[in-house]
């Protein structure tokens, strides 16, 4: 009769360890299920702010191109251009504007805008015109914003900005986690100019048009200066671990531009992204 309620209370406390082993085992799963959720949340949330800032900094300066100044404040002929890029390429920090190419994160493109700033902003401290760091020009100059990608030095790809300040050329980040950035540029190709565009080349395309002038014309670099819109798009990422699903995707940045997944490496893979794209009309004289 002991014996039989030695082993009922051995029984008894085998199936309680048990029950306590499958809550115990219920309650990790969804401690790790929520975690997920939280990288994965915490990562689009950050991944949202960055891309709103990036299209804010890049608008605004694109809505500044081709501005030329009060009369006589920047009187250089030609006008500088009012933008103009590269496909494909990096930007040297020291070198003077677009500079030599460098070598590009992802096919990475870059983009340079001009534009003169007004005397009276000036006077009032430079409020409404300033460069991609934030930095208000002298009038009578015309000041550069230069966006492309680069990586830091621990190897995570941001979005820079490159200005000319008082004592030389400087870069600063305007973003982190940028998988690729690229552009396109609207051309108005009517005669007289109504400054719509009617076709949206790529910066090979524009300079490929302006090599079919005579050879007189090409300096002006006519193309360039009937860019009328300037459409871009980023790509960014999120931390490592901020996706849980195992399918690759592809990202259409822009008509002829993907980025696959599967051609990262594999620590940049399975990482939370979201596309950014915005148009933005430019005052191109």
């Amino acid at each position: 009769m002991r014996a039989r309620q030695q082993g009922l209370a051995v029984a008894e406390v085998l199936i309680a360890m048990a029950l306590s082993l499958l809550v115990a085992l219920a309650a990790a799963s969804l401690l790790h299920a929520s975690n997920g959720d939280f990288l994965h949340n915490g990562a689009n949330t950050r991944i949202d702010d960055n891309g709103r800032f990036a299209l804010s900094i890049i608008g605004q300066s694109l809505r500044q191109a081709g501005y030329p100044g009060e009369p006589g404040t920047a009187a250089v002929v030609p006008l500088p251009l009012a933008v103009e890029g590269r496909d494909g390429a990096g930007v040297a920090t020291n070198a003077d504007g677009l500079g030599h190419a460098q070598s590009s994160v992802n096919g990475s493109d870059a983009l340079a805008i001009r534009y003169a700033p007004a005397a009276i902003a000036a006077a009032e401290g430079g409020g409404a015109m300033l460069n991609c760091a934030g930095f208000p020009a002298d009038p009578g100059e015309w000041a550069w914003s230069i966006f492309y990608v680069a990586r830091a030095s621990d190897g995570i790809a941001e979005l820079r900005c490159k200005y000319k300040g008082e004592n030389g050329w400087g870069s600063d980040a305007v973003v982190r986690g940028v998988d690729a950035f690229h552009v396109l540029y609207g051309i108005d190709t009517d005669n007289p100019r109504d400054n719509i565009p009617n076709l949206y080349l790529a910066a090979s395309g524009i300079e490929a048009l302006d090599a079919t002038l005579p050879v007189s014309e090409r300096t002006m670099r006519t193309h360039w200066r009937r860019v009328t819109s300037v459409r871009f798009a980023l790509l960014l990422h999120g931390e490592r671990g901020s996706r849980s699903d195992g399918a690759l995707s592809s990202y259409d940045l822009l008509p002829g531009v993907r980025l696959d997944e599967a051609s990262l490496p594999g620590s940049m893979q399975h990482r939370a992204r979201r596309l950014f794209t915005a148009t933005v009309a430019l005052r191109n004289r």
